[in-house]
C-alpha cells in the first residue's frame, strides 16, 4: 500500500478545501433560509433577477449546442475509423444509433 507523506496529505486537504469554498458559491443562496428580520421579496427584485438569469439560461443552451456538435463529430470520425479497420458491423449500426 503506498503511503503519502504530510506534504501530499496537506496539499489534498487544500484542494478539498478550495472544492468545498467553489461548491459555497453555487449553493449559498439556495441553502440560506430567509431570517425573520430580512424584508420579503418583493416583485422588482424576482424581475430583475429573472432578467439577469436568462442570458445564463442561452448561455449554456449555446455550450450545450456546441457540446452536441463536438460529440457528433467525434462519433463521426469514430464510425468511419472503425468502418475502415473493418471492425464489427453492430459496433458501427450502435455509434450510428448514437448520432440520432
Amino acid at each position: 500500500m503506498p503511503q503519502f507523506s504530510e506534504e501530499d496529505i496537506n496539499a489534498a486537504k487544500r484542494r478539498v478545501q478550495e472544492m468545498r469554498n467553489r461548491v459555497s458559491k453555487f449553493t449559498a443562496d439556495e441553502q440560506e433560509p430567509p431570517s425573520p428580520t430580512s424584508p420579503p421579496h418583493t416583485k422588482n427584485k424576482t424581475n430583475n433577477e429573472n432578467s439577469v438569469k436568462q442570458p445564463d439560461v442561452k448561455a449554456q443552451e449555446q455550450e450545450e449546442e456546441q457540446d452536441k456538435n463536438k460529440s457528433f463529430f467525434v462519433i463521426l470520425a469514430l464510425i468511419m475509423l472503425l468502418s475502415k479497420e473493418g471492425a464489427d458491423n453492430t459496433l458501427i449500426l450502435a455509434l450510428l444509433y448514437l448520432l440520432l
